[in-house]
């Protein structure tokens, strides 16, 4: 009893629900223009009146026809916008330089080149080259492009890899300026007289990769031979530890030591770095890099002078990729005594 009861209702309601449905649907015919007001926010039209030629004419002859300003404004197009990129390509180059060597002293007759695109549809670049003066000072007026490479070198001298050397003047939110009473500086370094170093690489060539073990187990390299050798043969020893619970997390705890058995290492950021220390070296280095550190790194390149227990001198440029332990290392030593590590 109380099912059909309550299928009799189900009954009632939907065929009430499809009459409100079927009202709303018939206002919606008869009423179009309030339709189409509501949905647009815009009043109903006002029906239009049949014209003859003759009054459409005449009424378009007594009223002034007013032009909206949307209308009249010209959309950019392809070409506009190419024009205007091209433009802004050929920004004025103006470049005010100067040479220096490692003493701070001006340096006469360096050789300076310039390079830079005058248009982003040329593929040629354009170049000039010239001389610093007495004073080291050089420059670069009346030229135009986006951006200018400049190289500066003279015989006889290292040119250094940290000068900046691009600069840019146009298409970016950091445009150079260029000043003539604050001229950028470039650094040379006289070559003094080179030594016969023994250098070599680890790993020995192109295409291969060494890694380090994770829990500390040590690899030892022969700095002489350029090999890696039993434990207790070799100058070097490296040792990494790494935390491994998670290799998907990072940052994560690793930590590395780099040791000369009986000798010495000495950190140094110096880019020529010629002549050893005579002393303030020690026998190991430990690189503790823990999750918590705010300067947490994953890689690190330093480079170290060294002593060796024979007493010869040298330096190891050192790389390490802490994630799976891969390193290079190159090595130049001195084998007669010399503190001097400037090759030949």
């Amino acid at each position: 009893m109380r099912t059909r009861i309550l299928l009799f209702c189900v009954i009632i309601l939907t065929f009430c629900l499809w009459l409100l449905l079927h009202h709303a649907n018939e206002q919606a015919k008869s009423k179009p223009q309030e339709t189409a007001s509501i949905l647009t926010n815009r009043p109903p039209a006002t029906p239009v009146q049949p014209q003859t030629l003759e009054q459409h004419q005449g009424t378009n002859a007594a009223l002034p026809v007013k032009v909206s300003a949307a209308k009249t404004a010209a959309w950019p197009t392809a070409e506009n916008s190419s024009q205007q990129a091209l433009a802004a390509w050929q920004a004025p180059i103006e470049f005010y330089g100067k040479v220096l060597d490692e003493n701070t002293n001006p340096v006469e007759g360096a050789s300076v080149s310039f390079q830079w695109d005058e248009s982003a549809t040329v593929d040629v670049a354009r170049t000039i080259a010239t001389k610093s003066d007495l004073d080291g000072l050089f420059s670069l007026q009346g030229q135009h492009g986006r951006s200018l490479e400049v190289s500066v070198s003279k015989d006889g001298y290292y040119a250094s890899r940290g000068d900046k050397t691009g600069y840019l003047y146009a298409l970016t939110s950091e445009k150079f300026s260029p000043s003539m009473l604050n001229p950028v500086v470039f650094h040379l370094r006289k070559k003094g007289l080179g030594a016969e170093l023994i250098q070599k690489d680890f790993p020995p060539g192109m295409g291969q990769y060494w890694q380090l073990h994770h829990d500390g187990t040590p690899i030892e390299l022969d700095l002489l031979s350029g090999s890696q050798t039993v434990a207790g043969n070799g100058q070097l020893k490296l040792e990494l530890w790494r935390d491994v619970s998670n290799m998907k997390r990072q940052p994560f705890d690793w930590k590395l030591q780099l040791s000369i058995p009986n000798g010495g290492l000495i950190e140094t950021n110096e880019e020529f770095a010629f002549q050893a220390p005579k002393s303030g070296y020690q026998p190991s280095i430990v690189i503790d890099m823990p999750a918590t550190n705010q300067n947490w790194q994953a890689e690190i390149r330093n480079k170290y002078y060294i002593q060796l227990p024979d007493g010869n001198y040298g330096r190891i440029d050192f790389y390490l990729l802490s994630r799976n332990g891969v390193f290079e290392v190159h090595s130049a030593i001195n084998p007669t005594s010399s503190r001097n590590l400037e090759p030949k």
